[in-house]
């Protein structure tokens, strides 16, 4: 697990260092271990390194002088030992036993698009070919490892983080994207390959971009297909769920430091655990110690580890923890997200830190087996959508003007959110009710003149578009988009810059390749059935844990954020809001931010509006910084 950074075409030596200093610098946390870099009139390329897998070996950049390849990469191939004896089987002779030279052999002799159909793991690199002039870039199918990229006057810039870029400023030409604040402020995150910067792109997950002497060409190496459904009966498919499960976790504990796994109580994370244990008995796990109640679920993480036998260590997260923790995220997060579950992610990290380098986490289960809470209202969707937009528009204006308990998922607060879906396409529905800003909070928030041109119906379907899944069933369609959207634009960065942070490697057992093929040809009847989410994996853990923990309903893992914002972060962010320095600021009416944070500190709950607009205030003000 590392960060990198590079560039093509460094103008002299002097210059390609002092470019690739600034450049690395702010990605520092993502490998602790070691660092080094690689510069040629071709190619400048620099890696931060935090060893998991051959501690003496895997140090990068991987470079071949003779045929002049040469490899940036970020993450784990899983089963890189049974590749290994692919590659000495024909002869080839790898010089250490890391997955990195894995990688790189398998690139050389293989090339780049047959190698990634072979592997499995999460990951980003950078591979070139100085002989062609050939520059890929990949992203793993789902994008848990991260890569952004530029191309200005010949050269390609890269890295593994935006604040990396960001620091070119001299070189790039970019600025603050509006486009991608609206994207923002409607969905919580950015999504597609757009950044917060103009000119700067995502690699998006399962991409494969070649550039060559100018030439830019994309294609989509792995892409996620439900129009071709198995026929099997439930018992074969929760003993196959079974079977790939374990080889998931079994492939996922490989590792030369120490390892443990993160324990919500919930489902998936249970299932981790019961096959960690499994193959691994002196495995401990982390768990997150709410101090709200509606909040908490440690009691369920302690109830599975006593069943299982697991030493279950548990973290206090209180207010100081929740500031100490934002003190770090808002100096470091380099895109927008108001998803605030990345605090308690990140002291959990820290405290796991203490004692392991790796953990294994349940994400991606959800996305794949039609876990979150909206799929139980699939079959009203339709419905919701016949009623008109100006019912949905007034419950919510109503529900706006009273105050509410700051409980995790209040009845008050679902009403305020799905009234928002109201009349709108079923597809899109959901992704209104989980919007922090609804469209009468733009309007109204957002200065006149950046929005005169701004039509929420046209924008939304910009960003929710469905037309080539049209022929799906809704439970497909629904994944499909959670998949594309929400899993690698919030879950996996959440996760990946909470860990990052703190040097710890988190790996996802149910994003295996196998797993991914086995969901996408599941039928929906074994997600979704008797109003019950994840069916199958329901069944899975009916059989091997307690039977709290198997029909539990999904929890997420949120904070008291509402309180907070009235309490402790009140002036911090009353402070952020209300003044003009920040980049941003021109974009919101100051007095209708006044009036938002008032009617919060009265009782209404507005924290999911207050908390969008302060993350992108923090955020745009460090990438200032950096340029």
């Amino acid at each position: 697990m590392c960060g990198f950074a590079g560039f093509t075409n460094p103008l002299s030596k002097v210059q390609g260092e002092s470019i690739l200093n600034k450049m690395l610098d702010p990605i520092k946390h993502r490998g602790p271990d070691s660092n080094c870099f690689y510069l040629n009139d071709k190619i400048a390329m620099g890696h931060y390194r935090l060893s998991i897998i051959d501690l003496e070996g895997g140090k990068q950049p991987r470079i071949d002088k003779e045929n002049h390849h040469h490899l940036l990469y970020n993450g784990e191939i899983y089963g890189y030992k049974n590749h290994a004896k692919i590659l000495n089987g024909q002869g080839i002779i790898l010089e250490d036993n890391s997955d990195t030279e894995v990688l790189f052999q398998s690139l050389k002799h293989f090339g780049v698009e047959e190698t990634l159909k072979k592997i499995d793991g999460m990951f980003s690199f950078v591979f070139y070919e100085s002989k062609s002039d050939s520059l890929w870039l990949a992203r793993d199918p789902m994008g848990e490892k991260p890569l952004y990229y530029a191309i200005n006057n010949n050269k390609v810039f890269f890295s593994s983080e935006l604040s990396s870029l960001a620091t070119c400023s001299n070189l790039l030409s970019f600025s603050i994207d509006e486009n991608s604040i609206m994207s923002y402020l409607n969905l919580d995150y950015i999504p597609k390959d757009k950044t917060i910067l103009s000119g700067i792109q995502k690699v998006l997950p399962g991409e494969l971009i070649k550039i060559q002497k100018g030439n830019i060409s994309k294609k989509f190496y792995y892409k996620i297909d439900f129009n071709f459904k198995t026929s099997i009966n439930k018992y074969d498919a929760i003993s196959q769920m079974d079977e790939l499960l374990s080889h998931s976790v079994k492939e996922r504990l490989i590792a030369d430091v120490p390892l443990g796994i993160f324990l919500s109580g919930g489902i998936d994370s249970s299932l981790i655990a019961y096959y960690a244990k499994k193959f691994k008995n002196n495995i401990k796990s982390y768990t997150i110690k709410m101090n709200n109640d509606s909040y908490d679920e440690s009691s369920y993480a302690k109830l599975v580890a006593n069943s299982l036998g697991i030493e279950n260590k548990v973290a206090e997260f209180d207010d100081e923890a929740i500031i100490s923790s934002l003190d770090i995220i808002e100096k470091k997060l380099d895109e927008p997200l108001s998803d605030p579950s990345i605090l308690p992610t990140f002291l959990l990290s820290k405290f796991a830190k203490e004692e392991v380098k790796v953990v294994l986490s349940g994400d991606g289960a959800d996305e794949l087996f039609c876990g979150y809470a909206p799929f139980k209202a699939i079959n009203y969707l339709k419905f919701l959508s016949l009623i008109p937009k100006v019912v949905g528009d007034k419950i919510s204006l109503y529900t706006e003007k009273f105050a509410s308990k700051d409980n995790y998922m209040s009845y008050h607060f679902l009403l305020k959110h799905v009234s928002r879906g109201f009349g709108w396409p079923n597809y899109q529905q959901v992704f209104r009710w989980m919007s922090p800003l609804s469209d009468r909070d733009i309007n109204s928030l957002l200065n006149k003149d950046f929005i005169n041109d701004y039509e929420p119906r046209k924008k939304w379907d910009e960003l929710i578009f469905i037309e080539e899944n049209i022929k799906l069933k809704l439970p497909d369609v629904l994944s499909k988009l959670f998949i594309d959207y929400y899993l690698p634009n919030d879950i996996l960065t959440k996760v990946d810059r909470a860990s990052m942070y703190n040097g710890l490697e988190v790996r996802s057992p149910f994003l295996s390749k196998s797993i991914l093929t086995f969901s996408q040809k599941l039928p929906n009847k074994y997600k979704l059935a008797n109003n019950q989410t994840k069916f199958i994996l329901r069944q899975l853990a009916d059989k091997i844990l307690p039977k709290s923990i198997s029909t539990r309903k999904k929890h997420g893992f949120a904070i008291p954020l509402a309180r907070m914002i009235r309490g402790p972060l009140k002036e911090r962010v009353e402070d952020t809001l209300l003044s003009s320095s920040y980049p941003v600021s021109k974009y919101f009416d100051r007095s209708k931010l006044e009036n938002l944070i008032k009617n919060h500190s009265k009782g209404i709950d507005n924290r999911k509006p207050i908390w969008a607009i302060y993350m992108l205030y923090k955020n745009t003000e460090r990438l200032a910084k950096l340029s």
